[in-house]
């Protein structure tokens, strides 16, 4: 485990603690965070690798750098589409008013770009859990979650859980399943899967995609997790989180 955690990047560590420090509430909407100066110590890592984990957090919309002042958690007036949706994703309560709604629910043979994904056979029977991200009655996002059957006999007694939670926290809850990190590929293809996004989202013709994957310590994915929502895409760098 500590060799895992010390190959992990600095700059990676600095922007899980720092997620989970808003994801907790510690760090308030509208809340100042520790300068980059004072994070380069914290994880004893130079100033420019802590510099390159803030910058990519604010192009994320997560977090707002203010010349002489400092870097502050995203209030929702200020959050850009894409980092709303990055905050439904991952269940980060940003705004306070999140909720997500249930719209499909099976057990399928794996597309070819999930099989891929995962490095298994196409037709691997998965869980699809398709959620709408609320922004009161619009859908402003869609998650498409996938789970290999193989590591939950039966996931619908649990469903529920996942309206409100992002899945590395329900795998976590699972006998045996132990997540270990997750990545967020940003500016997706928009794989035909995805085609019902537009009878789900307004403006679906310009939907941009990413993907937010689970893997345990050995780099095995538990879980994916497209979300669409519309509006031009973004070159956003990609993410890995030691969780």
């Amino acid at each position: 485990m500590h060799s895992q955690e010390n190959a992990t990047p600095g700059y990676m560590k600095i922007q899980h603690y720092v997620s989970e420090k808003i994801r907790s509430g510690e760090y308030p909407v509208g809340g100042k965070i520790p300068s980059e100066t004072e994070l380069a110590e914290q994880f004893s890592v130079s100033r420019i690798t802590a510099n390159k984990a803030i910058k990519e957090m604010a192009l994320m919309g997560l977090l707002e750098r203010v010349r002489g002042r400092g870097t502050f958690v995203c209030a929702h007036p200020h959050l850009s589409t894409s980092a709303k949706a990055f905050a439904s994703a991952v269940k980060l309560d940003v705004t306070g008013s999140r909720h997500h709604q249930l719209l499909q629910f099976r057990v399928m043979g794996a597309y070819p770009e999930l099989a891929e994904r995962a490095k298994v056979a196409e037709g691997t029977p998965f869980y699809e859990i398709i959620l709408a991200n609320k922004d009161g009655e619009r859908n402003e996002s869609l998650d498409y979650t996938y789970i290999p059957c193989s590591l939950i006999d039966d996931i619908t007694p649990t469903l529920d859980y996942l309206r409100s939670h992002f899945v590395f926290d329900y795998l976590r809850t699972q006998p045996g399943l132990e997540p270990r990190f997750l990545k967020v590929f940003i500016n997706l293809p928009q794989y035909d899967f995805l085609q019902s996004a537009s009878r789900f989202l307004d403006g679906a013709d310009s939907m941009s995609v990413w993907c937010t994957d689970v893997y345990d310590a050995t780099m095995d994915l538990m879980a994916a997790t497209y979300t669409a929502y519309p509006g031009d895409a973004r070159d956003i760098p990609l993410f890995t989180f030691a969780l």
